[in-house]
């Protein structure tokens, strides 16, 4: 059975990164029945920064005992990874950005350590990203970031979701094509 892990990596519950991310859950629920949806919310979660310690490098393994000792196999597993965050002075939340820098272990197992290289087939990753503001390199940093934290999870970034100009709590809402939008993306994610 095929599994899609959302990650919802807002500290706000019920924003717009969560609304948007409930959509896509039912875009693929439509979709594909059958498929494993699992649900991790990183407010809900301890995941302290990278330590630098680089004992990764060694052992390919973190050290740091927290949570994020639960998500290294459920990243490794998943067919579909689906990351969702707010967007903070051009970049991604402090939740979402602790999850993707202790991905070093990873990155170290694959690049420095030779171990898990092989591409599961059709492993995919998509990027959704709520901005208040409409620059137009708002997101520029956050997919750069994105594409590397995938990389080391041997996932390919097939997609992006990127919503300007909404900031107000559920003001998602107000924007049923945006909504449309996330919920076709779950759609065909699976078809």
């Amino acid at each position: 059975m095929k599994k899609a892990l959302l990650i919802y990596g807002s500290p706000r519950k019920d924003g717009n990164t969560d609304i948007l991310l409930k959509e896509i859950v039912r875009g693929i629920k439509d979709g594909d029945e059958k498929i494993n949806v699992e649900e991790i919310y990183l407010r809900k979660l301890c995941i302290f920064p990278c330590r630098e310690c680089r004992s990764c490098e060694v052992s390919g393994r973190c050290v740091v005992d927290d949570d994020m000792q639960k998500l290294y196999p459920k990243l490794k597993d998943a067919d579909y990874i689906i990351l969702g965050s707010p967007i903070f002075f051009y970049s991604v939340s402090a939740q979402t950005k602790a999850l993707i820098d202790r991905a070093q272990a990873l990155w170290a197992r694959k690049y420095l350590l030779g171990q898990d290289k092989k591409k599961k087939e059709k492993r995919q990753g998509w990027f959704v990203a709520v901005g208040a503001t409409k620059g137009k390199k708002l997101f520029e940093g956050s997919i750069f970031t994105l594409k590397y934290f995938f990389d080391a999870l041997n996932i390919s970034l097939a997609g992006e979701l990127l919503i300007r100009g909404v900031d107000g709590k559920g003001e998602v809402l107000n924007y049923p094509e945006h909504l449309s939008r996330a919920y076709k993306l779950g759609k065909e994610m699976v078809s």
